[in-house]
């Protein structure tokens, strides 16, 4: 229970609150680099310990690392991984290298099996950086020589690429190219989406999952059991899969799946600093948004109400069946949760007129019944949930567009 005191603090906050970053052993990245190896287009990093500062043309972000080898930039809300022994840093739509380069062959077309002429692999290329469409979805990649391609997604599986640049050799199969150069990649716009009751709810469930994982990794062992990993797989897969119908949120989903990746290797303290991370962040985005809709609320309302209150039924969840009352401190901990969802819901209420927010103050948490608590939460927590997929309040939102 050490770690108690830093989360009174961190739920007596309010909803603005942003969660201090662990200090941690950092590569040292300050200088010049080139975007997609263009020596035409320079890119700057200062950095001072943990905090960073990106340039590229007119354009700046602050930023810091968020492990020992992601970077994240808060303008520009995106992430990015340091590569090839620190010479690269992959960002979504670029990749930036320590040295400018030159004469790749060109890969920029369609690709695909010479026994499926129907199938079609499209490369947008820019020198060094590519991205693959494949089965409908974009992967970023980039040459690691003069002729050998990498796609990290893919367990950073290298190819072989031709001279000519007409066949790429996997390790199980062979690509020819089938058509001629496509378009090089540009910069997405804005999205702008409209949500109502299904959008809403579904969000809201995203939100309430990412809180239990929170909560679940503050009540385990020092490594996760195998029931939490599980848990906090399904509600992390719930999450990104939610984010990726909701397009006008453009927020790096590649950070959530990480996440999911390392939670049967990593510690729970770091498991922490990592989610925590992630939720400050996408809160960030969530509250960037220009949204605009019935009642004059604003859906960041949602996202921290189902934060804290997934948290909330996760710590109440860890006490089933153990002696009763609860410690004071885990009460503490439920309470502060509840009530900062209770207050970021309350702006919320003219779309949700049925909701009773009073039911957060009567939770039992002193009760002699080890269930009750839980098992009062998850009914605010369904309440609400049907309050939302029945309301008729709609948004119109527009994400930032991540431009550098």
């Amino acid at each position: 229970m050490k770690l108690l005191p830093r989360f009174s603090l961190l739920f007596s906050m309010c909803i603005l609150g942003m969660l201090p970053l662990q200090s941690m052993a950092q590569s040292q990245i300050t200088g010049t680099w080139y975007s997609n190896g263009r020596a035409e287009i320079p890119c700057t990093i200062t950095q001072q310990a943990n905090n960073l500062v990106f340039t590229i043309g007119n354009s700046r972000s602050n930023g810091y690392f968020s492990n020992s080898t992601t970077v994240f930039a808060t303008q520009w809300n995106a992430s990015a991984t340091l590569t090839t022994g620190g010479q690269g840093l992959l960002w979504n739509n670029q990749i930036w290298t320590r040295s400018p380069f030159s004469g790749y062959p060109s890969i920029a077309g369609s690709w695909g099996l010479a026994a499926y002429p129907q199938e079609l692999y499209p490369v947008e290329q820019d020198n060094t950086f590519f991205t693959l469409t494949y089965q409908g979805k974009k992967l970023p990649g980039y040459f690691t020589s003069a002729n050998t391609i990498t796609i990290p997604e893919w367990n950073n599986a290298i190819a072989s690429v031709a001279p000519d640049g007409n066949s790429i050799t996997w390790n199980n199969q062979v690509w020819i190219k089938k058509s001629g150069a496509t378009t090089p990649p540009i910069n997405t716009p804005p999205v702008t989406q409209k949500l109502c009751r299904a959008e809403l709810s579904s969000f809201y469930f995203a939100a309430q999952a990412l809180g239990t994982v929170w909560g679940r990794m503050s009540t385990e062992p020092p490594m996760l059991t195998p029931d939490a990993i599980t848990a906090c797989t399904d509600a992390l897969n719930t999450l990104d899969a939610t984010l990726g119908t909701i397009q006008c949120i453009a927020f790096d989903r590649g950070r959530i799946r990480n996440l999911r990746g390392t939670l049967a290797g990593t510690g729970t303290r770091q498991l922490i600093v990592e989610t925590e991370t992630l939720i400050r962040d996408l809160q960030t985005v969530v509250q960037n948004l220009r949204v605009s809709g019935d009642n004059n609320v604003h859906i960041s309302a949602l996202y921290v109400g189902g934060i804290h209150l997934g948290a909330a039924q996760a710590w109440a969840s860890s006490r089933q069946c153990l002696p009763t009352p609860m410690p004071a401190a885990v009460q503490n901990v439920i309470q502060n949760h509840l009530t900062t969802a209770s207050n970021a819901l309350a702006p919320y209420r003219a779309c949700i007129p049925q909701f009773d927010l009073s039911g957060f103050g009567r939770v039992n948490l002193g009760s002699t019944n080890s269930i009750l608590p839980h098992t009062q939460i998850t009914g605010i927590e369904t309440q609400l949930l049907w309050s939302v997929a029945l309301s008729e309040c709609c948004f119109t939102c527009t994400g930032e567009e991540w431009n550098r």
